[in-house]
């Protein structure tokens, strides 16, 4: 005689197909680990890498439109507020971006752009 096979409650087996489908929902809404999109950088490399170069130094582009150089102590000691208020607003022909990026972002570009400074130390200075 075979054993007879167990059969869970219907209300069980909804409750768990319940479960993994509000779990694939939360994860799938959620940043993965290693996004940085939400991050200095992340925004960085989606809103400004265009005309500013992947190190700050700017592209071609950039240059013909006479961006500045992020990594240069010129920029790099203006005080957070001019910064913040130029990503926010935009100056010269940079374009602001209050209401396309959140006040957190702006913050977390002004850090990432910070960061920018040691890695412009390094480049050759022009005699």
């Amino acid at each position: 005689m075979k054993p007879q096979a167990r059969r869970l409650p219907l209300h069980i087996l909804a409750l768990a197909a319940s479960l993994v489908m509000i779990t694939a929902v939360v994860l799938a809404a959620s940043p993965a680990a290693g996004d940085d999109s939400a991050t200095g950088a992340g925004v960085f490399k989606a809103k400004c890498v265009t005309c500013h170069g992947q190190d700050g130094s700017g592209t071609a582009v950039g240059k013909s439109l006479k961006v500045a150089d992020l990594r240069s102590p010129e920029i790099q000691s203006k005080p957070d507020a001019e910064l913040t208020q130029a990503i926010s607003d935009g100056k010269g022909n940079m374009p602001g971006f209050k209401g396309n990026i959140t006040d957190d972002e702006i913050h977390a570009v002004l850090a990432y752009v910070r960061t920018l400074a040691a890695k412009g130390d390094s480049a050759p200075k022009k005699k």
